[in-house]
């Protein structure tokens, strides 16, 4: 499993952009299978679909809602804002296609805003993260 990236912006100087792993892999569960039953489908990659926030680690809590939303086309933009002292406990997680774990780690302490570009597909789903920048 790929590790996040975190690197300055080229466009402002506090700001960052966070890569989640664009694809993980994904290996079949052999393990527990009794004999003469064997697994179907064999190991694959996970896409990933979209980003998002929370309150604290993203075991057993409810994501935030982001503070704005826009769409344009095939691209959807949105906006969360962190508040003074509140990226101390705010979490990035990936979400990928077909697959119920998550990618998290902890934002670093000195983040306001966060936003996600996403690509839509046909039907207004997320097909992909295109970037995610915070400051």
């Amino acid at each position: 499993m790929a590790a996040h990236a975190i690197a300055a912006s080229d466009t402002t100087a506090t700001a960052v952009e966070i890569h989640c792993p664009a694809r993980l892999s994904q290996m079949p569960v052999a393990a527990g299978v009794p004999p003469g039953w064997v697994v179907q489908g064999g190991s694959g990659e996970l896409t990933l679909q979209r980003a998002i926030f929370y309150d604290g680690d993203p075991v057993g809590l409810g994501a935030r809602v982001p503070d704005a939303t826009h769409r344009n086309g095939q691209i959807e933009t949105s906006t969360w804002q962190l508040g003074t002292g509140d990226s101390a406990r705010v979490w990035i997680a990936c979400l990928y296609r077909d697959a119920t774990p998550v990618v998290a780690r902890s934002l670093p302490t000195d983040l306001h805003q966060c936003t996600t570009t996403l690509r839509l597909n046909a039907l207004g789903d997320p097909a992909g993260v295109l970037s995610v920048q915070c400051r």
